[in-house]
C-alpha cells in the first residue's frame, strides 16, 4: 500500500514541479546565452538585467514552493478536511506519513539538483571564457585539450583519495537524504502537535517549531560540555586516518539525525494514531 500512495502522490504533485524546473531551467539557458555574447554590446544591457532578475525571483520562488507544497499537502490531506477521505483508505497512518515523507524528500533533492544544474548552465559562458587562446592548455611543458587537462585532474584526485574520490560523494548524498527525510518529518510532527489545538493549530505548530529548536540546542550543548569534561568521547583518534576519522564522524552525524527522524515519526504517528483531530 506504501508504493501505491507514494505513486500516487507523486503524480499529484508532479504536475507543479515538473513545469516549474522547466522554466527555471529555460531561464538558465536564456542567461547563459546572453552572458556568452560580447560585453560590447550596449544594448543588450537592460534585456539582460530583466531576464537575471527573473531568473533570481524564479529561483527563490521554486525553493519557496517546494517547503510550502511539503506543508500544505500534509496539512490538508491529512489534518484538513480531506483527512477524513485519507482516514478511510486501507493503511495506516504510518503508511500516510511516510508517503507524505518520502514524496516531499525526493522533491526537495530534486529542486537541489535542478538548481545546482541551472547555475552550471549560468556559469558555463564565464568557463569558456576562460579557456586560454587557442583552447589549449599547458601541462608539464606540453599543451593539451581541455579534456585531457580535466582528466589529469580527476586521475590526480584519483591518486590521492582513490576509491574515496566516488564513495564520499555518496555517502554525502546518503547523509543528504537522511537529513531532509528528518527536516520534513520534523515539520509534520509540529504540524501534527499543533493539531491538537481547536483554534490556530499552525501558529501552535510554530510554537512547537520553536520549542523543538531550543530543546534541540540544550540537547547539542549538553552534549558539548561533556565532551570537553571526557576528552576519551571526541572523534579526534589518533590511531585512525583522516579520511577513517571523515567516515567515523560522517558515521556519528547520520545516527544523530536517524535517531531525530525516528523521534518526530513517533511523535506524528501517535498523534495521528490516537489523537486525530480533524477540522
Amino acid at each position: 500500500m506504501l508504493s501505491k500512495l507514494i505513486g500516487h502522490e507523486f503524480k499529484a504533485t508532479r504536475r507543479i514541479f515538473l513545469p516549474a524546473y522547466g522554466v527555471v531551467l529555460i531561464l538558465s539557458i536564456l542567461n547563459g546565452i546572453f552572458m556568452a555574447l560580447p560585453s560590447n554590446l550596449d544594448h543588450i544591457t537592460m534585456p539582460f538585467g530583466v531576464l537575471l532578475t527573473v531568473y533570481i525571483l524564479a529561483m527563490f520562488a521554486i525553493c519557496v514552493l517546494t517547503f510550502a507544497y511539503m506543508i500544505s499537502r500534509f496539512y490538508k490531506n491529512l489534518l484538513g478536511d480531506e483527512g477524513y477521505l485519507m482516514f478511510t483508505l486501507p493503511a495506516r497512518p504510518s503508511e500516510l506519513i511516510w508517503a507524505k515523507c518520502m514524496t516531499s524528500t525526493l522533491w526537495i533533492l530534486l529542486t537541489a539538483i535542478v538548481c545546482c544544474i541551472s547555475l552550471f548552465i549560468l556559469v558555463v559562458p564565464a568557463m569558456i571564457t576562460a579557456i586560454p587562446a587557442g583552447g589549449s592548455f599547458i601541462l608539464d611543458g606540453t599543451h593539451v585539450s581541455l579534456i585531457q587537462y580535466l582528466f589529469h585532474i580527476v586521475r590526480e584526485i584519483w591518486n590521492i583519495y582513490g576509491v574515496h574520490m566516488i564513495l564520499m560523494p555518496l555517502v554525502f548524498i546518503l547523509i543528504a537524504l537522511i537529513w531532509i527525510a528528518n527536516f520534513c518529518m520534523h515539520i509534520y510532527a509540529c504540524l501534527s502537535i499543533g493539531s491538537l489545538a481547536n483554534k490556530h493549530r499552525l501558529g501552535f505548530s510554530f510554537l512547537a517549531y520553536l520549542g523543538f529548536g531550543v530543546l534541540s540546542e540544550i540537547l547539542l550543548m549538553i552534549f558539548a560540555t561533556v565532551s570537553d569534561a571526557f576528552p576519551t568521547i571526541t572523534f579526534d583518534l589518533p590511531s585512525l586516518s583522516d579520511i577513517a576519522q571523515i567516515y567515523l564522524t560522517i558515521l556519528v552525524i547520520a545516527i544523530y539525525y536517524l535517531i531525530k527522524l525516528g523521534v518526530n515519526f513517533v511523535i506524528s504517528n501517535y498523534i495521528l494514531s490516537k489523537h486525530l483531530n480533524l477540522q
